[in-house]
């Protein structure tokens, strides 16, 4: 029952459905139920199930739980075809991908270069998606300008240039938009990655409402790029709206957390610095009263 349900899902309907309405944990438990059921894992039709668990861990800010996912989707695809295959190249992303999001960049490199080279010795117009992941770990290493190289061969091969990718209102864009946004924050271009930034919460919000992942992860990217330029208080106001969403969403778990963690450390250093600016006005107080009682000679 699992297969006739569960194949045509994960193949098409499913990941549309959470792409565009974002419905995480209903996807993750009706998975979950599937693969609980006596079925074998390692087959065509639910291996594929498995490495979208993966997906939605991704979406849900649980890249270890994705990880685990995507590894076993690889040891199971490994004993259905050749290591050579591109569908064993598309699982490398995967494994690269939440590599790269616990910080992992050195693994995923080395990962990301298994995938580069299946895609080149079978066909390299089908490493569009290898492409943008290589842009993420190379942002995440600290080199920007790679990274936008990277990322600049991805549309290349959709046929597609950056000027068209900033004008473009397709949601499943915005996830370009941002990674460019980003790129181009760590070139110092501040100006336009927080414009970009922001247009990525206008467009997410305008396809999935409000609420969500993806609207999350583009209003914490701007409030880190509004902290940075010491804006401290706008961004301490979008950690706070991204903690309001969140409350009782078991998917915003992860997001819930990083803002959090994030919004301690900026009250953490507002609080330091209101202490220090304490000191030096008693400082300052303290020596006006030794001018005042100083004798005169």
């Amino acid at each position: 029952m699992f297969s006739t349900i569960c194949g045509p899902l994960t193949k098409a309907g499913l990941y549309r459905y959470l792409w565009e309405r974002e419905q995480l944990t209903t996807a993750r438990s009706f998975l979950e139920f599937g693969l609980s059921l006596d079925v074998d894992r390692e087959d065509e039709v639910c291996n594929p199930a498995v490495r979208l668990l993966g997906h939605i861990a991704l979406d849900m800010a649980q890249p270890k739980a994705a990880l685990e996912a995507y590894n076993e989707t690889l040891a199971a695809r490994l004993k259905l075809i050749s290591p050579g295959n591109p569908a064993i190249a598309d699982v490398y992303d995967s494994i690269a991908c939440a590599l790269t999001e616990m910080g992992d960049t050195v693994q995923a490199f080395d990962i990301l270069n298994k995938a580069i080279s299946i895609h080149k010795a079978v066909d390299p117009s089908r490493m569009a998606r290898t492409d943008a992941i290589l842009a993420m770990t190379h942002l995440r290493s600290g080199f920007a300008d790679q990274a936008l190289d990277a990322i600049t061969d991805c549309w290349r091969l959709q046929n597609m240039t950056e000027d068209q990718l900033e004008k473009s209102r397709y949601p499943k864009h915005s996830g370009d938009i941002i990674l460019l946004s980003r790129i181009r924050y760590a070139q110092g271009d501040w100006d336009s990655a927080l414009e970009l930034a922001s247009k990525s919460i206008t467009i997410r919000k305008g396809i999935l409402g409000a609420k969500g992942p993806r609207v999350a992860d583009s209003m914490y990217h701007v409030s880190k790029m509004l902290a940075e330029q010491e804006k401290v208080a706008s961004a301490i106001k979008l950690l706070k709206e991204i903690i309001e969403m969140s409350q009782g969403l078991i998917e915003m778990k992860g997001h819930l957390a990083r803002a959090l963690w994030t919004l301690a450390g900026f009250e953490t250093e507002i609080g330091i610095w209101m202490r220090y600016n304490g000191f030096r006005k008693r400082l300052a107080t303290h020596r006006t009263g030794l001018k005042a009682e100083r004798p005169r000679t």
